[in-house]
């Protein structure tokens, strides 16, 4: 062996593993925190999806039905605030999606809720409801114009351990403002009042800023 050979070995290596570093740090700013523009549609009774993913569950809800599931304190908790009845739809996030999360309707910021929890695997269901509820969690209250609430969830994963949101209490959103980002993928959950109607199904996939996920009622 050459005298130098192992100074050449450990020199390949080390540039190996410099290259290696920054194509993982170039893959994270430019893929995974992309934030492509959005056509965001102009129906002012519709609910756009907030996040980009798989519709993980549509979900009728209602205080009375939910008191016997074993995770009802939770739901009921995020849901209280919004109606005494609605809709919620679940969508899953992997690592492949947007992790930016988008306001899906016109309206003023009330309150957030930053929930403490675990880090399991959100892509491994346990319940009926699509969302880890054990997970550590952000609850993003919003009211339209016209007196309607909904909220946003943000659901933290097993590599999902930042959840971050961009709004202050009284801040007015547009139908598609971001509105915060999730690192690596997880779930987002949007909780709709009863006067709603859901427009996707389990197992379809849906665009932030762009897809009608659900719309208001008529008389």
């Amino acid at each position: 062996m050459e005298k130098n050979q192992p100074k050449k070995i450990l020199k390949k290596l080390f540039i190996g593993f410099a290259i290696a570093v920054a194509a993982m740090l170039a893959y994270y700013q430019f893929w995974f925190l992309r934030l492509p523009e959005r056509s965001i549609p102009t129906d002012t009774s519709a609910f756009i999806s907030p996040a980009n993913g798989k519709v993980a569950a549509v979900l009728h809800w209602t205080a009375d039905s939910l008191a016997w599931e074993k995770d009802a304190g939770v739901v009921q908790v995020m849901t209280s605030d919004v109606d005494s009845s609605g809709w919620l739809i679940a969508i899953e996030m992997d690592v492949t999606n947007v992790h930016y999360q988008r306001a899906p309707m016109a309206g003023r910021f009330l309150q957030k809720n930053y929930v403490k929890g675990s880090f399991n695997n959100a892509l491994i269901q346990t319940n009926r409801f699509g969302l880890r509820l054990e997970n550590e969690r952000n609850d993003l209250l919003f009211e339209t114009e016209n007196g309607v609430r909904y909220k946003v969830v943000q659901v933290a994963g097993l590599l999902a351990r930042r959840i971050e949101d961009f709004m202050e209490p009284g801040q007015t959103v547009a139908a598609g403002d971001v509105i915060g980002l999730i690192k690596l993928g997880s779930q987002v959950g949007l909780i709709l009042p009863e006067n709603t109607v859901p427009m996707v199904v389990p197992g379809q996939v849906v665009t932030d800023g762009e897809t009608i996920i659900a719309k208001q009622k008529t008389e």
